[in-house]
């Protein structure tokens, strides 16, 4: 074959006022939909302040992660989360989070550094290809 395509999504996940079950279950289908592809992707995501998650949303993301752990981690190209303050961004950043999400993990207080290390993350992958 003369040609090789490849594309690589950018999700930006946006937490904010009153965040139900289902708003978790849908941003969990659309990685689900991703993963079902096999579609490398960057994921990066925040919580607004003042933001409220719904009680049980933890178990829920625990419960799918658990279930695609390994699809996840093999479309997944790196991980961005952006803390709302210093303290959010240590609490984040901690090896323990590092180690759990096994793939290419970054905490930043800047939404623009955050998409500055996915861009440089897609130059070096594209480079090793």
């Amino acid at each position: 074959m003369g040609l090789f395509i490849t594309e690589t999504a950018v999700v930006e996940a946006v937490f904010a006022d009153d965040v139900s079950l289902d708003d978790i279950r849908d941003w969990l289908a659309h990685i689900e939909r991703l993963i079902t592809r096999r579609q490398a992707f960057y994921f990066i995501s925040s919580t607004q302040v003042g933001a409220s998650l719904a009680e049980g949303y933890r178990a829920v993301q625990g419960a799918w992660y658990k279930r695609h752990k390994a699809d996840f981690r093999s479309c997944c190209r790196g991980l961005v989360r952006i803390a709302m303050d210093a303290e959010e961004c240590e609490r984040l950043d901690a090896p323990a989070l590092h180690a759990a999400w096994g793939v290419p993990y970054f905490v930043t207080l800047e939404r623009e550094q955050g998409f500055q290390w996915i861009a440089e993350r897609m130059v070096s992958d594209a480079t090793v290809q």
